[in-house]
C-alpha cells in the first residue's frame, strides 16, 4: 500500500487526521476524528469515539476496534 501524507489537528485530547489529496488509498477530507486515548492492553494511543474504546479489546485498522496513531513516529495505522 502506498502511504501517504495526512494532516493531523490536536487540540487538548482531540485529534483530527485529514487527507489534503485524494489517493487511491483514502478520499480527500477527514480520514479519522476522535479523542486520542492511551490503550493500556496494547501500549498505543487509539484515535477513541466512546470512553469504552480505552478498553477495547482488539485496536487497529484491520481490526473491528479502534484506529492505532503512532504519535512519535506519526504514522496512522490502517489495515
Amino acid at each position: 500500500m502506498p502511504s501517504l501524507v495526512l494532516t493531523a489537528k490536536i487540540r487538548g485530547h482531540h485529534i483530527v487526521l485529514i487527507n489534503r489529496r485524494a489517493s487511491e488509498v483514502f478520499p480527500k477530507g477527514v480520514i479519522a476524528e476522535g479523542t486520542l486515548m492511551w490503550h493500556a492492553a496494547s501500549k498505543q494511543w487509539i484515535i477513541g469515539t466512546s470512553k469504552a474504546d480505552r478498553y477495547a479489546r482488539d485496536v487497529g485498522g484491520c481490526s473491528d476496534g479502534p484506529d492505532v496513531v503512532d504519535l512519535r513516529k506519526r504514522i496512522y495505522w490502517t489495515c
